[in-house]
């Protein structure tokens, strides 16, 4: 787009966005700026929820956030609004950051530590007092607030069974992980723990509920093999006992 004299020539511009050109496809700085006081205004109400759940003001998310109360409802026409938008962002972040299976050739219970560690980091930062919230009727919040904190109640035993069905086939455990064991993930590597110790650091309940969990694991698994064991005993003796 060229300028004669000091004016724009509108026959490229107008050129430019026919043809379908990069420029014609970005967003305007309006936008830009508008998709980042959103993401700003959306990372301050996840401090305060983690901070206070579901207690936090829209002056203390106006706080975290660095933007004026003013500037939130501009925004987002309500609370309930922001705390949808919220909620939604914590569960992608939880999505992205939850740890995976064991690489091959990786130390089990060295894995099984860092991973605790690492989900209990994201509970204290992304949820942190909010999580017993999720567990106490409110009336006064939104149909919609409530759904998705109903899903995120059903969000922790999903996580559960994943992490604990992963540890249960790496530690080299046939079959699902029993129900005793994905129990004791939910617990152990939940916001429950997280929020138990308040006095630890996300690490150290990390490393402690890492350390429970490790014994859970290798219990259980010594439980199935002396019970397949017995059961190949049985069959060997009914055999016997049939050929006789």
């Amino acid at each position: 787009m060229e300028r004669n004299g000091g004016n724009v020539d509108l026959t490229s511009a107008t050129g430019a966005i026919a043809s379908g050109s990069p420029e014609a496809s970005r967003p305007t700085l309006r936008e830009v700026s508008r998709e980042q006081a959103r993401s700003r205004i959306i990372q301050g109400s996840m401090t305060a929820l983690a901070a206070s759940g579901l207690d936090a003001t829209v002056d203390e998310v106006a706080q975290a956030a660095g933007v004026s109360r003013r500037t939130v409802f501009r925004h987002f026409a309500n609370q309930g609004e922001l705390i949808l938008a919220t909620l939604i962002e914590v569960r992608r972040k939880l999505d992205e950051g939850m740890p995976g299976p064991p690489p091959p050739g990786a130390d089990l219970e060295t894995w099984l530590t860092e991973s605790v560690v690492r989900a209990h980091e994201l509970f204290r930062t992304l949820i942190g007092r909010f999580f017993w919230d999720l567990y106490t009727e409110r009336h006064h919040i939104s149909p919609e607030v409530t759904a998705r904190i109903s899903g995120a109640m059903a969000l922790r035993q999903h996580y559960a069974k994943l992490f604990a069905d992963a540890a249960w086939r790496a530690i080299g455990g046939e079959g699902e992980a029993p129900i005793w064991v994905r129990d004791s993930f939910a617990l152990h590597s939940s916001g429950f723990a997280t929020n138990a110790f308040p006095a630890y650091s996300a690490e150290e309940t990390g490393q402690l509920c890492a350390r429970l969990l490790w014994l859970t694991l290798t219990t259980a698994l010594n439980e199935q093999r002396q019970e397949l064991a017995e059961a190949r005993s049985k069959g060997s003796v009914t055999t016997d006992r049939a050929q006789e």
